[in-house]
């Protein structure tokens, strides 16, 4: 039986997904390389993310059933979905793994010292294994249980922090020139390009949504937020003591002056951050095994579940500490390999889809 999901629960995944992780592990870096213009830097990202999702979206589109994967698979053959699937699954096990590593070091640092670190990254994999196995349906539902606090958040911070904001600190306006901003950007593509996500839910969205409206909601909101908390993190703390923090978005959350009860405050919020790093471990978890299963005709998921679970905590441990893994981030190979893996998604998906129409047309023709 196929499971469909509505336009709401369609964006409240990809709004989730784009706006939970990177809040808390990118304002560092941004404001390092751009300064007080970091939230400029989201917005390039804003247009790179919409670029790869709505790529997807035109592509997908194409098709009846909006699934390319099984349009390229019924009409050219299975061996030629084989290239895309190989690396579309490795990206989201990596970006399942690296989002496993990342939790787990917050976690342990802010929660749990003296809990170590593979115990937290096992326990996380199992509560993600059993989610996995639930279907995308729990996973975008809980989305939007994560999506309705997540606004009034973002809605009443400004309230909380506006006393903290000293304009006499803010430095004039691209005080670190546009190529601080652009050299921010290259930084976090890798992530924005995790849009790509889309060419998965797209099979489940309701035919009778418009798909454009919704992702163009999810994928804009969601990095139009994270511009918003970005340019306050600025503004709270300037440009310099942001860059030397681990986590300056956590921090922001330390001033707010609503009520005497601000651990109250950091702890809900820090239930409502770990909720969402949850759903976006598990559904790239989900888009890895989904993909794999259909392209090898395994119709029990459970052992293939499992197996690209425990592969993640692997990665996760292997992939050394917060430090070392914000070093290795900043690596030209490693932003490139990213990126092209994300293009070379899009071009076979681009090529397939083409073979596709001029095998039809020949068809037509005869």
């Amino acid at each position: 039986m196929k499971i469909w999901i509505s336009g709401g629960l369609y964006a409240s995944v990809l709004v989730v997904t784009q706006f939970i992780m990177q809040y808390v592990m990118l304002p560092r870096v941004l404001l390092e390389s751009a300064g007080q213009e970091a939230w400029i830097t989201v917005l390039i990202l804003g247009v790179y993310a919409l670029v790869v999702a709505l790529a997807v979206v035109w592509i997908a589109c194409r098709f009846p059933d909006r699934d390319p994967l099984k349009a390229i698979r019924c009409t050219l053959g299975s061996w030629a979905t084989y290239p895309i699937v190989l690396l579309y699954c490795a990206f989201n096990v990596l970006i399942y793994a690296m989002s496993l590593s990342d939790v787990q070091t917050f976690t342990k640092i802010l929660l749990l010292p003296d809990t170590p670190a593979w115990v937290l990254a096992v326990m996380i994999a199992l509560f993600t294994i059993y989610t996995v196995l639930q279907g995308v349906e729990p996973i975008a539902r809980t989305a939007y249980g994560v999506l309705v606090p997540l606004v009034l958040v973002i809605l009443v911070l400004p309230f909380g922090v506006g006393k903290e904001i000293r304009l006499l600190q803010i430095d004039p306006f691209l005080w670190k020139g546009f190529s601080g901003v652009l050299r921010g950007a290259w930084l976090a593509l890798p992530g924005a390009g995790q849009s790509l996500i889309v060419l998965s839910l797209m099979r489940h969205l309701s035919l009778r949504v418009n798909p454009y409206k919704w992702t163009l909601i999810g994928v804009g909101s969601a990095h139009l937020a994270l511009a918003i908390m970005v340019l306050l993190i600025s503004l709270v703390f300037g440009s310099i003591l942001p860059s030397r923090l681990l986590y300056p978005g956590h921090e922001l959350f330390a001033i707010v002056a609503l009520t005497e009860s601000i651990e109250r405050i950091q702890a809900g919020i820090m239930v409502l951050w770990l909720c969402g790093s949850l759903i976006n471990i598990a559904l790239h978890l989900y888009v890895a095994v989904e993909e794999g299963s259909l392209a090898l005709g395994i119709q029990r998921r459970g052992w293939i579940t499992l197996i690209l679970g425990a592969a993640g905590v692997f990665l996760a441990q292997w992939a050394g500490g917060a430090l070392y893994r914000r070093s290795i981030a900043r690596e030209a190979w490693w932003i490139g390999m990213h990126i092209a893996g994300q293009l070379a998604v899009l071009a076979l998906l681009g090529l397939a889809t083409l073979l596709i129409r001029m095998r039809q047309g020949a068809g037509t023709s005869a």
